[in-house]
């Protein structure tokens, strides 16, 4: 399922802690340039995907930074509907000259009109609510790349594993070709080939540990706490895969998007800005009383100003007309996007259902075929009954075919990852 919390409302906008409980955002903390965020403790342990993504929620700067935009699209939103300050303004010269002294006072208000404030303030909450969607987009981005990395980490855990497994294997291949090269049942050359590939194996487990420990050192990045020591990530790659059902993809892909929100409130932040620069040619209204008074009596003066522009050369004729191809931009992105994500969804679709495939045939034929060829192999090798070349051959198949349905396992779980972020789920598997 999609988030079922959206961004707030403008009925909302007045209340920000009230309307970040409604939108899922959080109120934003700030940290002091010379300051740090509380992190947890580094300490080596183990850790589940929930864990992780959880922590990542809580800490990675990302999410902070985009707390803190949010923050200042509000404080744009509220500055751009405030009322222009009255102005105090003699309209005259003050004159100093003995009993020809004259003293004016005055003010002006200049008079919005056309409803200017309102359009713009409509044009601030657009982009208001696109911060907020940008904070939502950004999150689940975070959160597909918590789990893919999470997942690159359980692969990494399992090639060791299984490489260990397979190392003790051909380590008693070997050893059981050196008894039959004693008891003269096998040449030189035998044992020096299962020496070899018990050799290759080792050099693959050194690789697949070092490949590890730097998967660890990478999510723990990913997460936003790099010094934070993984010592195992919980999970089981052998777990069933999660199915995802193609038409809710494409609908939720080209229309529910976080980035679609995005793009659709582009076009009615344009529109508005449209009607913004074509009400701008109504000039706005500066009015103001003014009072002169001098130093003999009977010199008092009162008056009212009106000042106003004359709207005759510039109509805003030229802002109009780019605000009119910003509505076209803007309509024609959306298309562009919603192109882009189906076929993003297409792509980790068909990627995870083949991946998915080919970890069912491994687990019900190839796996189960390979292992019994290996006992069998094992067996009649130990006592005579297979040639050299057949238990070699049946040895370097298994450890192929291990490292294969791993690899497997990793891209089906990095798919769905992806799948996982472009639903834009909470929860996962």
């Amino acid at each position: 399922r999609a988030q079922e919390s959206r961004p707030v409302t403008a009925a909302t906008y007045d209340d920000y802690p009230a309307g970040a409980r409604a939108s899922g955002l959080r109120q934003a903390t700030y940290v002091a340039p010379n300051g740090a965020h509380p992190l947890p403790p580094v300490r080596a342990a183990a850790y589940t995907l929930e864990q992780l993504t959880r922590m990542a929620d809580e800490n990675n700067p990302i999410l902070r930074r985009d707390l803190a935009r949010v923050e200042s699209a509000r404080g744009a939103r509220l500055q751009s509907g405030l009322y222009p300050n009255p102005r105090f303004d003699t309209n005259n010269p003050e004159v100093f000259a003995g009993r020809d002294t004259q003293l004016c006072v005055g003010f002006q208000q200049e008079i919005v009109v056309q409803g200017k404030l309102r359009l713009e303030q409509a044009a601030a909450t657009r982009a208001l609510q696109q911060a907020e969607w940008t904070w939502t987009q950004d999150r689940f981005d975070l959160f597909t790349s918590v789990r893919q990395q999470f997942y690159t980490v359980l692969a990494a855990q399992r090639r060791v594993e299984l490489l260990t497994q397979l190392g003790n294997i051909v380590q008693r291949s070997m050893e059981t070709g050196r008894k039959r090269e004693k008891a003269g049942e096998a040449n030189r050359t035998d044992v020096l080939l299962l020496t070899i590939d018990h050799q290759r194996v080792q050099v693959d487990l050194r690789n697949a540990q070092t490949l590890l420990a730097g998967a660890r050192r990478q999510l723990a990045a990913v997460v936003g706490v790099p010094d934070l020591i993984i010592s195992e990530a919980v999970g089981n790659l052998a777990d069933k895969l999660p199915d995802f059902d193609e038409a809710q993809l494409r609908n939720f892909v080209a229309n529910e998007h976080a980035q679609v929100q995005i793009s659709r409130l582009d076009i009615e932040r344009n529109r508005t800005l449209l009607r913004r620069a074509q009400v701008e040619p109504y000039p706005n209204v500066t009015v103001g009383p003014a009072y002169n008074f001098g130093v003999v009596p009977g010199r008092d003066q009162f008056w009212f100003n009106v000042n106003l522009p004359l709207p005759t050369w510039d109509r805003n004729q030229g802002n109009i007309r780019s605000a009119r191809a910003d509505i076209n931009d803007a309509a024609a992105s959306l298309s562009v996007l919603q192109n882009d994500l189906l076929r993003q969804a297409s792509d980790a679709l068909s990627r995870h259902r083949a991946a998915r495939e080919q970890v069912e045939q491994f687990e019900r034929e190839i796996l189960p075929n390979t292992n019994e060829t290996i006992r069998l192999a094992q067996d009649g090798y130990a006592k005579g009954l297979f040639d050299f070349a057949s238990y070699l051959q049946a040895q370097r198949t298994m450890v192929e075919t291990t490292k294969s349905y791993v690899d497997a396992l990793e891209t089906a779980w990095e798919s769905a990852a992806e799948l996982a972020g472009l639903l834009q789920l909470e929860k996962f598997p």
